[in-house]
């Protein structure tokens, strides 16, 4: 079987690529093309040496480069999670083309140095590639329904629109009308707290400085944090923006922390809050 090198290295590169694109849309990583296309290619002239070099542990190696790359986790957690991800969508990827390719060459095909090598025209990669994101969609469509929403908070004469992720340990309510609490980033509603509070939202969460008419302080404790306080105020209205139902009955609790570590959202709410069943109008 004759083994084209440039034929290996443009389908590996389309694969890594969209590998690497899935990944991005599914986690919502912010990061440039540019640096996926990098990391594409590097991790397919890496996975190259396989023909010609016995590396222990190359694979492993290739995956650490691809991720560090592309999307640049700052935390050792999140680099985890994004690695893990990443070997799922590799592991389907890989099971379609290899049945497409087994397919195509009647089962005729070999391994040279790790690497599985057949009659594998870029149409199929295309196609694996396809399918492979096709079959994640369908699967993640459901759960991002549920877990992820896109709300618009109006407050006053003022509209937000926030993503917002459901967090089941946010049990947080308004202590005083017992209204569960929706969580949102300060940087979120910036210009309702440059109209309410100016330059003092910290000294006003530390009690140090009058809370503006209308907002008031909800106090929480979070597992392994001290307690502390949210500021806290009651929207016009809350609604989902894909369903359009209005939501009353709801609390938002400001915070000056960012919630997201890659900004995937700016709030979370709890299983209370945003239920069909409960606060809906």
């Amino acid at each position: 079987m004759t083994i084209y090198i440039d034929v290996i290295f443009i389908e590996n590169v389309i694969m890594n690529l969209s590998i690497v694109l899935s990944e991005s849309i599914i986690l919502n990583l912010k990061t440039g093309f540019l640096r996926k296309l990098i990391a594409s290619i590097i991790g397919t002239l890496f996975y190259l040496l396989q023909l010609f070099f016995s590396v222990r542990y190359l694979q492993i190696i290739i995956s650490l480069l691809v991720i560090w790359i592309a999307f640049k986790p700052n935390k050792i957690k999140i680099f985890l999670k994004e690695l893990l991800v990443f070997y799922f969508i590799s592991f389907l990827f890989g099971g379609i083309s290899f049945a497409l390719m087994n397919l195509k060459n009647d089962g005729i095909f070999k391994i040279v140095g790790g690497v599985l090598v057949g009659n594998f025209s870029l149409i199929f990669v295309f196609s694996s590639a396809f399918i492979g994101f096709a079959i994640l969609y369908f699967i993640l469509k459901e759960r991002n329904k549920k877990v992820f929403k896109e709300i618009i908070i109006g407050i006053d004469n003022l509209e937000f629109k926030v993503n917002v992720f459901l967090d089941t340990g946010n049990l947080l309510k308004e202590p005083y009308t017992d209204r569960p609490v929706i969580i949102v980033e300060k940087e979120a509603l910036n210009e309702l707290i440059c109209e309410k509070c100016g330059e003092n939202f910290e000294m006003i969460i530390r009690g140090e400085a009058e809370i503006p008419l209308g907002m008031f302080l909800i106090p929480y404790r979070s597992l392994g944090n001290s307690s502390g306080f949210l500021l806290g105020i009651k929207p016009s209205y809350v609604q989902d923006v894909e369903t359009k139902k209005l939501y009353n009955d709801l609390v938002i609790g400001i915070c000056s922390e960012n919630i997201s570590d890659n900004n995937n959202y700016s709030g979370i709410f709890g299983l209370e809050t945003l239920d069909e069943r409960v606060c809906s109008l």
